[in-house]
């Protein structure tokens, strides 16, 4: 009876496993029943570089959160790939598997994010050279163009070409074109950032002398100016118009360059005038003393009786409005003679000035005096 009884609480029992068995199964088979799977977030890497012609990868990856399972193992291989210019995903392959091999990565929810992969024009700046003639009816050009930053990669070739090349006077731009090829030959300009800088070409016209007037009046208190001006040589280019006018101006005795101002115009109004090896052959103008004539007068007198005060006349010439004269001779002067000073002298000037009673300014300077001296004669 116990042997029964035991094969029957075992068969029990394995009907019952197998009924469970089945019921799980069909929970699955249904979507009635699930697993609860383990979430993985995984980041891929990025990268950048400058284009070279060579696919732009990145093998790095990270497991940013989440756990695997200890007798599991998390498989991750980037597979991005950026050779043009231009972003893309750096996407990749993941997968679980077990200790035997066999794929388990239903059993985890991963979340993928992928990192960035990006090309980047390489960025050159090239500078053409300048040059300049003188204008003789044959175009100028420089073709001489330097790379001054950056690189091309290792293999590609670059050139440049199409060259200003300008005939009539002026200052251009020493343009030109860059072409890059790969070692095959193939045309990759459109792969690099380019920034071009000019040289200039400038077409002189030439020599250009011009020449101011002269000239020459008596101090009257005005200013002396002479605005002829003429070119002597050479000529300003077709379309292009020269302004020059005499500016010098002189007011007190003395003498100045009548200086010239000149301004060279294009068709456009720009000035050009650079363009020109301008000098100047500039007039003078000459300012000369106003003349005048004093006479002193001749005094007969004691030695020790009182100096005439008036002594002298203007006799010649004339004095500016506003000009005052101031003349002391050597009978009016106590420190010209000692006071026993007995005999005959002539009544010479010791000092005199012109000073104008507007402004108080000395214009002395701007008079040329002659004297005539009359006789003093001091008696006991």
């Amino acid at each position: 009876m116990k042997k029964h009884f035991s094969l029957n609480l075992i068969g029990f029992f394995g009907v019952l496993v197998a009924g469970v068995m089945i019921f799980l199964t069909i929970l699955a088979a249904t979507g009635s029943f699930h697993y609860r799977k383990i979430t993985l977030t995984i980041q891929t890497g990025a990268a950048e570089k400058k284009y070279d012609g060579k696919p732009l990868t990145s093998s790095q990856w990270f497991l940013v959160s989440g756990e695997v399972a200890a007798e599991h193992e998390l498989i991750v291989e980037p597979l991005g790939s950026q050779t043009e210019i231009g972003k893309s995903e750096n996407a990749a392959s993941i997968r679980v598997v077990d200790s035997s091999g066999l794929d388990v990565t239903e059993q985890y929810e991963i979340i993928p994010k992928y990192g960035e992969l990006e090309v980047q024009r390489s960025k050159l700046s090239f500078i053409s050279e300048s040059a300049e003639k003188i204008w003789d009816g044959q175009p100028l050009k420089n073709e001489k163009v330097r790379l001054v930053d950056g690189s091309v990669y290792d293999g590609a070739e670059w050139k440049a070409g199409e060259y200003a090349s300008p005939t009539d006077v002026g200052r251009y731009h020493n343009t030109y074109t860059i072409t890059i090829t790969d070692p095959d030959g193939v045309d990759i300009t459109e792969k690099y950032d380019i920034e071009r800088e000019y040289g200039d070409l400038t077409i002189r016209q030439g020599h250009l002398l011009l020449a101011s007037g002269s000239g020459t009046k008596e101090y009257d208190g005005t200013a002396l100016t002479n605005d002829e001006c003429r070119i002597v040589e050479g000529s300003v280019a077709e379309g292009h118009k020269i302004q020059m006018r005499a500016i010098g101006s002189i007011q007190e005795v003395g003498f100045s360059r009548n200086t010239i101002q000149a301004t060279i115009t294009d068709a456009d109004g720009m000035d050009v005038s650079d363009l020109y090896d301008i000098t100047y052959n500039t007039g003078l103008l000459t300012i000369t003393p106003r003349r005048l004539t004093i006479q002193t007068m001749d005094v007969t007198r004691p030695y020790y009786a009182k100096a005439i005060a008036d002594d002298w006349m203007l006799i010649g010439g004339s004095l500016l409005e506003g000009d005052e004269l101031s003349v002391k001779t050597i009978q009016n002067s106590e420190d010209a003679l000692y006071s026993d000073e007995i005999g005959t002298f002539d009544n010479s000037v010791v000092y005199y000035d012109i000073i104008n009673k507007n402004d108080y300014m000395n214009r002395s300077g701007c008079y040329q005096i002659a004297f005539l001296y009359g006789t003093l004669i001091l008696t006991e």
